[in-house]
């Protein structure tokens, strides 16, 4: 039966979301479950190096470790950012592995689903009080924080994405409600477990919350000295022990070997950068085919071909984000933040799919968009420009099927996610954009001149 009001078009376009989630899910699940006997390792990931990207680095026995973990035992040292971590990340690591062990892993099992909980239910409180909701929205909502797939990849990986998104998710709480001062400081603490942050103090910046911004900038260095001084009482000292290699090992391993490389297949198909994404294709390009040889799927460290695609992305990196600056420069802030969101999971020259969890904040207030404004018929948006926004994002946060093509396919999401965002203006009550008192009629002629 086709929708003839906003509130049906919104509850038609979310189920048909969970749907098409739920399908995807349950068919690679049920996938494994049948194959589980055999080499198919996916969703989990092969039992050696799950975890691996926490317990790599273990000096100290720890449940759930697989021993043949490859470079296990790695140090730290070295691993300060361009390379790897920020010298947060680095103490955060320390403090997992050594106060925590042997049970690291259980206990950041614990902090990322109560983290993602946490974050289900707040927004879930949060919707159930609108006329449109339906039982199935809140369904959607706790399925894709906790079956998601960046969730389960976070998780599996044991990267530390799982807690950095704590912090992104309490200064986009903050952001929402006003509180610019909170915001920054979350913010800024998030810059300092990963760099990529930092854009959101920049959106600060860009609605004049400087005083806010300036809060989260100071933050992130206070933080940084301190977590520094964990590992020496003097900061220089600290940072030479985290910037320089261990013996043996030259200073430009890292560049060689992730980006100046075509890493192994079964790792680069769960990468979704754009980068990486060239790369793969210009594998398939070389090779004549998607059923790439065995060669492949072993490393390839300085690459010509590769270290010419990162001379070239840098380039298209650049223009891709100066297009993206000045295209959402005037855009409403939920199509800002979607748009943030996409920078930092897509242009990174390594982004793993445990990155995909940020965009569940901007997921997030697009459904508060979608039942306050949208249904209620405050805003008028057309059931192609909602499926423009949750088709991609299904498959983003769907488990798809392992190939060699799955990051690909899910960069291509990410892509179709942005365009989006750039061409179809959100303007929300939640940022004051509206006037939920404003006819929609004229908010659909102020819509259309827009795009």
């Amino acid at each position: 039966m086709k929708p003839k009001t906003d509130r049906d078009r919104v509850q038609f376009v979310l189920g048909l979301y969970l749907f098409l989630f739920l399908l995807l899910n349950t068919a690679v699940w049920t996938w494994f479950v049948v194959h589980r006997h055999g080499p198919h390792r996916f969703p989990l990931g092969e039992r050696v190096e799950r975890f691996g990207d926490l317990l790599r680095f273990a000096r100290k026995p720890q449940v759930w470790q697989d021993p043949r973990l490859e470079d296990l035992g790695s140090h730290l040292r070295g691993s300060l950012f361009p390379r790897n971590y920020p010298p947060l990340a680095s103490a955060i690591y320390v403090f997992l592995l050594q106060e925590c062990a042997p049970y690291t892993v259980p206990i950041f099992f614990a902090i990322v689903l109560s983290s993602v909980t946490a974050a289900a239910f707040f927004l879930w409180r949060r919707l159930k009080n609108f006329p449109s909701y339906r039982w199935f929205i809140g369904a959607a909502v706790f399925a894709t924080a906790l079956l998601g797939w960046g969730t389960e990849t976070t998780l599996m990986r044991g990267n530390i994405e799982g807690i950095m998104w704590i912090a992104v998710w309490l200064g986009a709480c903050g952001f929402a409600l006003k509180r610019y001062n909170s915001a920054g400081v979350a913010f800024g603490i998030a810059s300092c477990i990963k760099p990529y942050p930092v854009l959101w103090l920049a959106l600060m910046g860009r609605h004049k919350h400087f005083r806010g911004t300036v809060v989260g900038l100071l933050s992130a260095v206070v933080v940084t000295l301190c977590s520094l001084m964990v590992f020496s009482f003097n900061p220089v000292t600290a940072f030479r022990i985290l910037a320089t290699p261990p013996a043996g090992v030259p200073p430009g391993t890292f560049f060689d070997m992730y980006i100046a490389s075509f890493r192994p297949m079964d790792e680069m198909m769960l990468d979704h950068s754009l980068f990486q994404t060239i790369k793969t294709t210009a594998r398939i390009v070389r090779d004549g085919t998607i059923w790439l040889p065995h060669d492949e799927f072993r490393l390839h460290a300085a690459d010509p071909l590769a270290l010419k695609l990162y001379h070239a992305y840098v380039v298209i990196a650049a223009i891709l984000g100066l297009v993206v600056v000045v295209r959402c420069w005037k855009l409403p802030v939920i199509n800002q933040v979607f748009a943030v969101a996409n920078v930092m999971t897509l242009l990174p020259l390594i982004s793993g799919d445990y990155t995909l969890t940020v965009l569940l904040i901007p997921m997030g207030f697009f459904l508060i968009y979608l039942l306050q404004d949208v249904a209620q018929s405050t805003v008028r948006l057309s059931t192609f420009a909602m499926l423009s926004y949750l088709l991609p994002s299904v498959w983003i946060m769907a488990i798809t099927p392992m190939w060699v093509l799955h990051g690909v396919l899910k960069c291509v999401a990410v892509l179709w996610l942005l365009v989006s965002t750039l061409s179809i203006p959100l303007p929300s009550t939640l940022f004051g954009e509206v006037d939920p008192t404003r006819a929609a009629g004229a908010e659909t002629r102020e819509i259309s001149a827009q795009v």
